[in-house]
């Protein structure tokens, strides 16, 4: 019963197969498979720049804020009254939000003071800074303006600062992940010492980091007040005649003192040398005296 059911569905088969070939004279067609469905395209994920996304082009503007520059400027000022200016120079930096440095005083021959400043300024402010002081002379005898572009110094530093920061990462959580096993105390101290060193290294660039920025971000004026000739007094040393008393009488002791000086080195070396110098003379005067004697009684 088996086996006439088995053959029955052979012949079946070979019936459902020989209907399924292409009747003669005709190519048989391919047949493809069905499509596939295209993937959707994915865009690719925004990434964070800082710029605007309904542009490519970078613009001057954000190039310009991307720059890391370092104004420093002197100037020398002449002034009708150094005090005031000075006075005015600092009160001229506390508005534009920055501060006065270092200032150093000092008296010339007229009795006037000078006045060397060093102010540090937004840097946004630099221009105006310079504009103002101008305004304060009569005139601008001296004028110079350095720059110094440390971008590339700067984004140097920032970047071996986040390679350093992330190998920090990395050591911390190895040094967890040791002492989660159960490491070995040499292995975990390997670590420590890794890590400070890596942290002295971190500690020193950022010190270098912060160091420009203030540098960038505060400008230097290093600016020098001086008096205008037409405004100096025309001014006498008053008549002081027990002044000229005292100085003459220290003038009198100076004299004598040379004086005795000089007796004191006459007596000691000149008299002892006049003496050594005369004793050949006398002799050879008493020889010829002796030889004109002779000569006479002779005759």
């Amino acid at each position: 019963m088996k086996r006439l059911f088995g053959l029955v569905l052979l012949i079946v088969a070979l019936i459902v197969s020989g209907c399924a070939v292409a009747p003669p004279g005709q190519p048989s067609e391919p047949r493809l498979a069905p499509a596939q469905p295209a993937a959707p395209v994915l865009a690719p994920p925004s990434v964070k720049t800082g710029f605007t996304p309904t542009t490519d082009r970078v613009s001057d503007q954000q190039l310009q804020e991307a720059r890391k520059v370092i104004y420093n400027a002197g100037m020398v000022l002449v002034v009708n009254d150094t005090e005031a200016a000075a006075r005015q120079v600092g009160e001229l930096a506390t508005s534009l939000g920055g501060y006065v440095a270092d200032m150093n005083g000092y008296r010339g021959d007229d009795n006037i003071l000078r006045y060397t400043i060093t102010l540090r300024v937004p840097a946004e402010q630099f221009d105006a800074a310079r504009a103002a002081l101008r305004a304060l002379a009569v005139r601008v005898d001296n004028e110079t303006l350095n720059t110094n572009d440390v971008t590339d110094q700067y984004y140097d530093l920032e970047a071996r600062l986040r390679v350093l920061r992330a190998t920090e990462e990395e050591l911390l959580a190895l040094l967890r992940e040791t002492r989660e096993r159960g490491g070995k105390v040499e292995d975990i101290m390997a670590i420590y010492r890794e890590l400070n060193t890596l942290r002295s290294e971190i500690d020193s660039l950022q010190g270098q980091l912060n160091r420009l920025d203030k540098l960038v971000a505060l400008s230097t004026i290093t600016v020098e007040l001086r008096p205008y000739e037409l405004t100096v007094p025309v001014t006498t040393e008053p008549w002081n005649p027990l002044l000229t008393v005292r100085e003459s009488f220290g003038t009198l002791v100076q004299v004598l003192r040379g004086l005795v000086d000089l007796l004191i080195r006459l007596v000691i070396v000149v008299l002892p040398v006049l003496l050594i110098l005369a004793i050949p003379v006398i002799l050879v005067l008493l020889l010829v005296r002796a030889l004109v004697r002779r000569r006479r009684q002779r005759s």
